[in-house]
């Protein structure tokens, strides 16, 4: 690697010089709180403390078990940053830019092992470095989840492409242990072998059926151990409640493939989240055109067919899976892998077209200037809505009004300013939606002052299994409140069960123990 870093020394300065350019800024900004301070600021003492390595492989990417996402490799990100930083956001955004970096060089370098134009290769990669769609991928901290995977898998792919050439034990076992990684990074790392095949078909690659055959039982553990720890340390609905879902989740996947590809194309306006996604007519004549587009260069060969499979079917397999929710909401840093798949089939037209219209050289230059230029001053500009939390939700807010996160944190903004009546009013109209503010609306009618309707509300959060560390610690607050220190005690106790990993709860039960003590020994 250090080879191929040091013939690329160039381009990955001159990369390194426009993205710091751009996003320095984000250094000196806040968390958002958005999705972060659940992963790092709730759980900054469990990840500051590197004995608890191994828990991060036990548990959710949310560090509770109620949670689907399997990413133990992020939250060790994470907790690299807490033991270094002690939880001060500069850092985190720090390593956030040095991993986009790294992700898109990696970009650079596997596309180029595949023989595509290396010219034209560097100037997409320098207009995906500024590209508004990707702002998020920077400075959104949680976005790290996808630039890690990229960094993975091309690390994977490019030890994957030296292993075809020359079969050596070290690439094979490098491609292999990258691949896991990746996987361990996010779960949309399992469809890599369609890749491995459809690059060995589509590139030309050389390898015989006992190579194969090693492969195949290689990867089979690999998948049995993954499956079986995701099996055990987070949740699952499984097959049945996908089935049962696959109507929502094909209208996810036209809609968001639809809406990424044409903010690719056409970044006018970057929403922080867009929830219930519906086509406008620009989309659906945008997925018009796109289609016509690609018949036109396949008919005049301006790409070959083997190419645009291969760029087509990346793009896909890797889109895809982010579709897979119930309810789903648009976030633009999923797009950085999977977008690879439609450069190799931008580079190949380029390089194609240029060969056989050499007069179009002389513009190619001022078009790049033109839309870098406009890239990088749109990123400028929207990268400030990721400042803090202040401004980072009332912009969400307006993007998606509907999405009860979205106005549960505009609540937290009022909480904050001391208005209750609005809060109350804001968690009553999402409540239908998602039972899981029954917490904070019981939380509103404590500071109210009415004990009994916050109770009432704490123990039904605690029936329907939502929050119930954040409700059982509420209730033996209540209950210490009200003298009765042996049911305070108990609850206490509940909450520091119900999560292990959030040391304020047992901050507080044993202060809570220690008054118990004094008060006793009066």
């Amino acid at each position: 690697m250090l080879k191929i870093l040091k013939s690329n020394l160039f381009f990955f300065l001159l990369l390194t010089s426009i993205v710091f350019s751009l996003y320095y800024k984000s250094i000196f900004f806040d968390f958002s709180y958005h999705d972060d301070n659940i992963i790092i600021i709730n759980n900054l003492s469990f990840l500051s403390d590197i004995k608890n390595i191994p828990k991060l492989f036990q548990t959710s990417a949310f560090l509770f078990k109620e949670n689907t996402y399997y990413r133990p490799i992020l939250n060790l990100s994470f907790m690299l940053d807490s033991i270094i930083c002690k939880g001060k956001p500069y850092y985190y955004h720090f390593i956030n830019i040095i991993l986009f970096l790294f992700a898109i060089f990696l970009m650079y370098i596997f596309l180029s092992k595949l023989n595509l134009n290396k010219t034209i290769l560097k100037f997409l990669i320098i207009l995906i470095a500024v590209h508004p769609i990707f702002t998020s991928t920077v400075v959104w901290i949680p976005a790290r989840n996808d630039t890690l995977l990229a960094i993975f898998m091309f690390l994977s792919l490019i030890f994957f492409i030296k292993y075809l050439k020359n079969k050596t034990i070290i690439n094979h076992f490098l491609y292999v242990l990258f691949f896991l990684i990746a996987l361990f990074v996010k779960e949309s790392a399992i469809f890599t072998p369609v890749i491995y095949i459809l690059l060995i078909f589509c590139f030309n690659y050389k390898i015989n059926s006992k190579e194969v055959v090693k492969n195949i039982f290689i990867f089979i553990p690999i998948f049995v151990i993954y499956f079986y720890l995701r099996y055990l340390f987070v949740f699952s609905s499984g097959i049945t409640q996908y089935l049962y879902d696959l109507p929502i989740y094909i209208k996810n996947i036209i809609d968001g493939t639809t809406l990424h590809l044409s903010k690719f194309f056409f970044p006018d306006y970057i929403p922080l989240v867009l929830y219930e996604v519906n086509l406008g007519l620009k989309e659906i004549l945008f997925d018009i055109i796109f289609i016509f587009f690609l018949i036109f260069i396949l008919y005049k060969k301006l790409v070959d067919t083997k190419i645009l499979i291969f760029g087509l079917v990346w793009f896909l397999i890797f889109i895809f899976p982010t579709f897979l929710l119930n309810e789903y909401v648009f976030l633009n840093h999923r797009l950085i892998f999977p977008i690879t798949g439609i450069i190799i089939i931008l580079t190949t037209f380029l390089d194609n077209l240029i060969k056989k219209y050499c007069s179009i050289k002389k513009y190619i230059m001022p078009l790049f200037l033109i839309v870098f230029v406009g890239f990088y001053l749109i990123s400028f500009k929207h990268e400030n809505n990721y400042k803090n939390k202040y401004v980072y939700w009332p912009r969400a807010y307006l993007d998606a009004p509907t999405y009860h996160v979205t106005a549960y944190y505009i609540s937290r903004l009022y909480f904050e300013k001391g208005d209750l009546k609005t809060t109350k009013r804001i968690l009553y109209s999402i409540l239908d939606k998602n039972k899981a503010y029954l917490a904070d609306l019981a939380l509103i009618y404590y500071y109210e002052g009415n004990m009994e309707k916050a109770e009432e509300l704490f123990k039904q959060s605690i029936k329907l299994g939502i929050n119930k560390a954040q409700c059982y610690r509420n209730l033996s607050v209540i209950y210490r409140k009200k003298d009765n220190i042996n049911k305070a005690l108990e609850y206490a106790k509940f909450a520091v069960s119900e999560d292990t990993y959030d040391e304020s709860y047992n901050q507080y039960l044993n202060k809570l123990i220690q008054y118990s003590n004094e008060k006793n020994n009066l």
